[in-house]
């Protein structure tokens, strides 16, 4: 009974452990969306829910509108979504969107009102109610960047760019009433605002100037008066696209564009004065395109696009805070199917970043063929031409609209979102020694693992394990354990892995296997990222110990019954 109590436990662990398999290492990954195209652009998290908003041409009245999703951040539960009208022949379009003082804010564009289009606000609550919308005519061509919140909730900071310059505007959360609206020219009227950080008390504000220099300026959040601005520039084009602040720091990442391609740039520099201490460019042969960057487990993130398999994918690179230097880049890639990052954010731990894609599942792999390079640049401290403009908001009635998007389920493009968590990241692999003892047998296994190359691979990973034949007449054992691992991607993939399993009985038969294993996949030089070898090794030394056990039971019948 020993004996067989011990080999239907060791089937269970067995069994458990299969079980798990599958397990992806990346956290999660959703799409949504309904039968039209619909665009996901801005998201942002805080301690409770994830908050996405963007264009659908699904869902309300008189589409294009914008939307609100909101997801539980504890487990992905959708909790509400909501399209927003203005009326007949109005589009509506979600580019960003902050959270402060339990209100959810969505900044966007519109065609509503005299020189369109021009920029759309709307407050929610928590649950998707539409508690108010505003329109501000700023100029002809209005076209929002970004929007930041104070700690407080009661005032929204707004930068973009309208046709004579860009702007940067406060308005009041209350009842979206303008505190003040200023225009600034770093170089002249065709500079552009992308992104806007509030740390401090201070307004951080990075962009392009029209000659294609990266600039940063800074304001005071209260007033909206210019303190300091820099210009970073170069003999090619650089581009500021988003920026945090972060322990007396600013961060930024750009476009870099030479000889038609183009490269994430990331740039650090000091706060209190803007003084740059470093420049570093990251990029493969093919294109890269910046649109935000998050601080996350102590690495700086630039989420964007990567042509590099040859299609439009989300791209994820992570510096270090105190160089720059590369620590890891993966791209969320689909085939030849196009998935668009437009926007992140970082729950402190783990990155969350929000986009549109036109097929799924889409697949984490590793971006390789990376090169870095470091900027030297030429710094000016222009003062730029500011004036205070005077902006009366106008309150369209608005039309809200509750719906439930499909989910996982592409149609014509759809929005997704997902999470990356470095913790995660798995670089090695490990050795496990087991020993297992009862009364009645005493069983030592011991396993080493060696020669082992790290491997990743998200796209499909089957495990199997073959027939199990025992030969009594001499003792021996041999166990087949066969791994079969197909993916779709082409890649470069190689576990070589030595195992060795000595098993002694207390009786006097001594049985010891060694085998060797070696798994290949090669085709075009990518990596995958999931589990790692141990996932498959660990089932595998429990297929041979219930193996060994179950030899032993048939050898021990076979003594008292030699019939």
């Amino acid at each position: 009974m020993g004996k067989a109590w011990l080999l239907l436990v060791l089937m269970a662990l067995l069994t458990a452990q299969l079980a798990v398999v599958d397990a992806e290492l990346v956290t999660f990954r959703q799409l949504f969306g309904g039968s039209n195209p619909d665009f996901a652009r801005g998201i942002a998290v805080d301690s409770s829910n994830i908050y996405v908003v963007g264009e659908t041409q699904s869902f309300g009245p008189n589409t294009p509108n914008l939307f609100l999703s909101i997801f539980r951040l504890s487990d992905n539960l959708h909790r509400c979504s909501v399209a927003v009208d203005l009326g007949s022949g109005i589009f509506e379009r979600g580019w960003k969107v902050a959270v402060g003082g339990g209100n959810v804010y969505a900044l966007g564009d519109t065609n509503f009102g005299p020189n369109p289009p021009n920029v759309l606000l709307v407050k929610f609550d928590t649950n998707c109610n539409v508690l108010g919308a505003a329109v501000y005519d700023i100029e002809s061509s209005d076209i929002p960047g970004d929007i930041a919140v104070s700690d407080d909730g009661s005032v929204l900071y707004v930068v973009g760019k309208a046709a004579d310059a860009p702007f940067v505007m406060a308005v009041r959360t209350a009842d979206f009433s303008v505190v003040w609206t200023k225009f600034f020219r770093v170089t002249s009227g065709n500079d552009f605002a992308n992104s806007v950080a509030l740390a401090g008390g201070k307004l951080y504000v990075t962009g392009r100037t029209e000659t294609g220099d990266v600039f940063v300026s800074r304001f005071d959040a209260g007033s909206g008066n210019h303190e300091l601005s820099r210009t970073f520039a170069t003999s090619q084009i650089e581009e500021g696209r988003g920026i945090a602040v972060v322990g007396g720091k600013v961060y930024v990442v750009a476009a870099y564009e030479i000889s038609g391609n183009r490269d994430f740039l990331f740039m650090k520099l000091d706060a209190a004065t803007l003084n740059l201490e470093f420049a570093k460019t990251v990029g493969t042969p093919s294109f890269e395109d910046p649109v935000s960057v998050s601080v996350v487990g102590g690495l700086i993130y630039g989420v964007g696009r990567t042509d590099v398999f040859g299609s439009a994918d989300a791209a994820l690179i992570a510096v270090r805070p105190s160089d720059g230097e590369l620590s890891h880049a993966f791209v969320l890639a689909r085939d030849a199917s196009a998935q668009i990052a437009q926007d992140s954010a970082s729950t402190g731990s783990c990155l969350i970043y929000a986009g549109f894609s036109d097929n799924w599942p889409a697949f984490y792999a590793v971006l390789d063929g990376l090169t870095t390079g470091t900027l030297s640049f030429t710094i000016a401290s222009p003062t730029p031409s500011i004036a205070p403009l005077s902006i009366t908001p106008a309150f369209p009635p608005t039309t809200a609209t509750g719906f439930t998007p499909t989910f996982n389920s592409p149609a014509a493009g759809d929005a997704f979102y997902s999470w990356f968590c470095p913790d995660n990241i798995v670089v090695a692999t490990t050795t496990t020694s087991t020993a297992l003892t009862t009364a009645t047998l005493s069983t030592t296994v011991t396993s080493v693992v060696g020669s082992t190359t790290t491997v990743f691979d998200v796209r499909t990973t089957t495990i199997t394990q073959t027939s199990t034949h025992f030969t009594t007449s001499t003792g021996s054992v041999t166990v087949t354990v066969t791994q079969t691992q197909s993916t779709t991607r082409t890649e470069t993939t190689t576990i070589t892995q030595s195992t060795t399993y000595s098993t002694t009985y207390s009786t006097t038969t001594t049985l010891t296997q060694s085998t060797t294993t070696t798994l290949s996949t090669t085709t075009t030089s990518t990596q995958y990222f999931a589990e790692p070898v141990s996932t498959y090794v660990v089932p595998a030394l429990l297929a041979v110990i219930a193996a060994l056990l179950g030899a032993s039971l048939v050898l021990g019948r076979r003594r008292r019954f030699p019939y």
